[in-house]
């Protein structure tokens, strides 16, 4: 069974920067931009997270669990923390 998506033509305007980082992806994956840009959009609009990741996500934003003393400025200063030369 053959379905057929219908597709229509959009024009945006984007920043200078962000449509060359957009080329630049698309190229890397092998992709056109139409292809590249589509498939970014389609996982934003359809991949919403389950329950679990929802729940985990709000927890890291409130730190409810984290004391104060293990949220790190920059990498560096974690790496300290965990006795890690760098």
């Amino acid at each position: 069974m053959e379905t057929t998506t219908i597709r229509r033509p959009a024009s945006f305007r984007l920043r200078a920067d962000l449509l060359e980082g957009l080329k630049r992806n698309a190229a890397r994956t092998n992709r056109s931009l139409n292809n590249y840009v589509e498939s970014v959009l389609l996982d934003v609009v359809y991949n919403e997270p389950n329950e679990e990741t929802k729940a985990a996500i709000e927890e890291a934003m409130n730190r409810k669990e984290y004391p104060a003393e293990d949220v790190y400025d920059n990498v560096d200063d974690m790496f300290k923390a965990l006795g890690v030369n760098v």
